[in-house]
């Protein structure tokens, strides 16, 4: 048993729900990809997953565990955890990375936590790595600080922090976004080529559609804090049942929608699901229930008959 979510719910100190119930599990080799526009609850869920929720935001239900520790109760033994066997690669690595520590210190500082490994005993176990992600290994560049880098070379520098301990886990969090399409493409490249080699599973949040569909072999799309569907990337791609999903990959294709309105506030989300205010094929169960579908291969409880679904 590797990483699972169980019916997950964070709220506000007030009681506002922001996320969940949610639920998904990851296990090495596997390659999941979290879908959702600003506002789904991405970054929230990461947040989750290390133990690290922002002041004022509670987990009142749900359990989250990895290699059967709960990362959600403090003392459990998660600090073993996290960076050694499930890592985080993060969408700002300028605002990840310490600005006062040289690139060699960034890397060297997980192995010396988990595997008490001297300074250069690490650097000397990570060269190869270091070198195969493009950045020189030699110590004068070693040396320099984050901000003496460029965007591709910090991304590069948080994957082989992410690595330095072998995790069997990744979260990337948008790691592309600020990379220029040439550094995205290598980038994605070498990802896939050290997921596959290595055995990875990797937990890729993205609200990048295309990209998704290259990198992932299943999908969770998430809308306002709630899981609209989830299944095999083709199938949910090619033959996608929630209305919220069809539009997304409609507008992939450049496809008319004669939808319209912007993602509801969490205090302002209406009960059942959570789409209801941009959906022009609302129905009334979709106030009684929220759209927890599993996997499209068993079908889904949305009950809106999609009229134009885009072809595969």
């Amino acid at each position: 048993m590797s990483l699972r979510v169980n019916n997950l719910v964070l709220q506000r100190s007030d009681g506002v729900r922001l996320l969940g119930p949610l639920s998904l599990s990851l296990d090495p080799g596997d390659r999941l990809g979290l879908l959702g526009e600003s506002g789904s609850g991405k970054s929230l869920l990461i947040q989750a997953l290390f133990g690290v929720l922002p002041p004022g935001v509670v987990q009142p239900g749900g359990s989250v565990t990895a290699f059967g520790v709960p990362l959600d109760v403090p003392g459990s033994g998660m600090d073993a955890i996290r960076g050694a066997r499930l890592a985080w690669v993060p969408q700002e690595p300028l605002l990840a990375l310490n600005p006062l520590l040289t690139l060699a210190e960034h890397l060297s500082l997980l192995p010396a936590i988990h595997r008490k490994e001297p300074h250069r005993a690490a650097l000397a176990r990570l060269a190869p790595l270091i070198e195969r992600l493009g950045l020189p290994p030699d110590q004068g560049f070693l040396d320099r600080l984050p901000h003496q880098l460029s965007g591709g070379q910090r991304q590069r520098l948080c994957l082989a922090m992410a690595l330095s301990c072998d995790p069997e886990l990744l979260v990337l969090d948008e790691p592309t976004t600020a990379l220029d399409p040439m550094a995205q493409k290598a980038f994605l490249e070498l990802v896939l080529e050290l997921q596959r080699e290595r055995g990875l599973g990797f937990l890729w949040i993205t609200h990048d559609l295309a990209l998704a569909a290259l990198v992932c072999d299943r999908l969770l799309v998430l809308y306002g804090g709630s899981s609209m569907e989830a299944g095999p990337t083709r199938t949910l791609l090619s033959t996608p049942r929630h209305p919220y999903t069809a539009r997304l990959v409609g507008a992939a294709r450049r496809q008319p929608s004669t939808e319209s309105g912007y993602l509801c506030a969490p205090g302002n989300r209406p009960e059942g699901c959570p789409y209801q205010p941009r959906c022009s094929q609302i129905r009334g169960s979709c106030t009684s229930w929220a759209p927890w579908v599993g996997d499209t291969a068993t079908g889904l409880r949305c009950e809106a008959p999609l009229e134009a679904i885009a072809q595969a």
